[in-house]
């Protein structure tokens, strides 16, 4: 029988994870495990550590081994007695090593600055994933064609967006205005620079441009200012946005591409959400067919198939008809169409009539170019002419994408 007491309060498990002190630098390394193509340094050397429990022959050749097995913990490659033999010995060294590390942690010797996280994934990604696993942040992994796939939970896809967000604010140009901003009559206290008549039933006092109206009293002659004679600086009226993010998930989309794609969707969503704003933002994923993505979710997206761009362009119009406020719609890929829903019409064709009948729901389309082949530039350029209200914008880094999303489209 337990000789626990009504009393006591259950042990918690919460506080057992949190004493491997791996809690301190979990966000961080969970950022550095989604996103392998971001770099931190760190004047702590994870190596060094390591070394100290292997023997002399893999301390000798010890960055031939260590290059070679971390590429056999992410993948299921095949492997020789010689290099199995090699690798439970340094998998033996590096669980030392990373007892020892939590412990510093865990007492505070090694301060998080001097901490580079991404040497820590890449050297203990196994142990890296368990510790995730443990603190909620990793629902389950999967095996998939000699490679593992993490599936991340709705708890990290909170923590990567705030720390995507804080990434793409850094060196902000804070005097640009989301192009969300627009100029239309209404009742508002932002005055634009665009003078027009006087509305007593539109315009309070404080949109009289008081020299415009003297001005233009003197030029009639007059001294005194009438009504006739009184002009206002137009109310600058900030509309509901409905943005819809296309994000081509096919074959080619792999690496640094969808990792973009990714971290541009929930930079924009988290900045909404942190604006408190009425705007909304729908994620479309798409290859040979289109779903729409929901919390949770998008951290989870694994590119394959074909791309059928007009497909996406047509759900996006459905969405917009559906919806009230200015209709913004990117457009993210990297290649031309290879697939079509319409059996009468090839992947070109396709894409070029759906982005013509964009025009019906008055949406602007932002095309995001990860590719500058050819017939890719071009068929984006007709797409472009095509929708009337289109911009182009070509990425070499697809990283680069969540700081341009935040400048220009988020107040």
């Amino acid at each position: 029988m337990s000789t626990r007491r009504m009393t006591d309060k259950p042990e918690c498990r919460l506080c057992e994870a949190s004493e491997s002190g791996i809690e301190k630098i979990a966000d961080d390394l969970l950022y550095s495990l989604f996103n392998p193509y971001y770099r931190d340094e760190g004047e702590f050397d994870i190596s060094e550590l390591i070394k100290k429990y292997v023997d002399e022959e893999l301390a000798r050749d010890f960055e031939m081994f260590s290059s070679a097995f971390k590429e056999f913990s992410k993948t299921f490659g095949y492997m020789s007695n010689y290099w199995m033999e090699k690798n439970a010995r340094l998998k033996e060294a590096k669980q030392k090593a990373w007892e020892e590390f939590k412990e510093l942690l865990k007492q505070e010797t090694l301060a998080v600055e001097q901490l580079s996280m991404s040497q820590i994934v890449d050297s203990f990604f196994d142990e890296v994933v368990e510790e995730l696993q443990k603190l909620g942040y990793i629902e389950r992994i999967e095996t998939r064609f000699h490679r593992k796939v993490i599936n991340y939970t709705a708890k990290a896809e909170k923590v990567i967006g705030e720390k995507v967000l804080s990434l793409s604010l850094q060196n902000l140009d804070r005097k640009h205005f989301g192009e969300h901003e627009t100029e239309k009559f209404g009742i508002s206290i932002f005055s634009s620079e665009k003078l027009i008549e006087y509305d007593p039933y539109m315009h309070g006092f404080d949109s009289i441009d008081i020299f415009e109206s003297l001005l233009k009293s003197a030029m009639r002659g007059e001294i005194e200012i009438e009504e006739r004679d009184m002009v206002a600086r137009q109310p600058k009226h900030s509309e509901k946005c409905v943005y819809v993010m296309l994000i081509d998930v096919s074959d080619s989309m792999r690496g640094r591409k969808i990792v973009g794609a990714i971290e541009a969707a929930m930079c924009l969503e988290r900045a909404i959400k942190r604006g408190a704003t009425s705007d909304e933002l729908r994620i479309l994923a798409f290859n040979h067919r289109v779903r729409e993505i929901k919390h949770g979710e998008i951290l989870n997206l694994e590119p394959r198939g074909r791309t059928d761009i007009g497909l996406a362009l047509r759900k996006a119009r459905d969405l917009l008809r559906r919806s009230s406020g200015t209709g913004v719609v990117f457009l993210i890929s990297d290649g031309e169409p290879t697939s079509s829903y319409n059996p009468y019409l090839t992947p070109w064709r396709c894409a070029l009539r759906e982005a013509e009948r964009l025009r019906n729901v008055d949406a602007r389309l932002q095309i995001i170019m990860f590719g500058k082949e050819g017939r890719f530039l071009e068929l984006c350029r007709n797409i472009a002419k095509l929708s009337g209200n289109s911009n182009i914008f070509h990425f070499s880094d697809p990283l680069n994408l969540k700081k341009f999303v935040v400048q220009r489209f988020v107040r």
